[in-house]
């Protein structure tokens, strides 16, 4: 879920310079070889608003939204990217008829 709410984005900002300062201080943690990707889930009633708001998302960070199924913009930080991403319901019904099976059926031990 995205927000804009000043204290949860201030406490957000916080994590991520804690972090930051926690990968500087300790040289020995392991960091992704390949970056990451910060993804925002963007969840609303349609298929359509939630298409606005990643269109939104995109005019602000100035980068254009595309897709089908899966519609998203992202912005590029170094080897960081930011990420807004709205999943059609109809894909989300097609995963959750998948992994209904969770459980169900069994094999190699993984």
């Amino acid at each position: 879920m995205m927000t804009t709410d000043s204290t949860v984005r201030a406490e957000f900002i916080a994590g991520l310079r804690s972090l930051a300062r926690f990968l500087a201080d300790n040289p020995r943690v392991p960091v992704p070889s390949n970056g990451a990707t910060l993804t925002v889930h963007v969840v609303d009633d349609s298929d359509d608003k939630e298409r606005a708001t990643v269109d939104r998302v995109a005019e602000l960070i100035g980068s254009a939204a595309s897709g089908g199924a899966h519609y998203k913009t992202t912005r590029d930080f170094g080897p960081i990217t930011y990420e807004a991403l709205a999943i059609s319901q109809e894909c989300m019904d097609a995963w959750q008829a998948l992994v209904s099976y969770n459980g169900a059926v069994s094999g190699g031990g993984c």
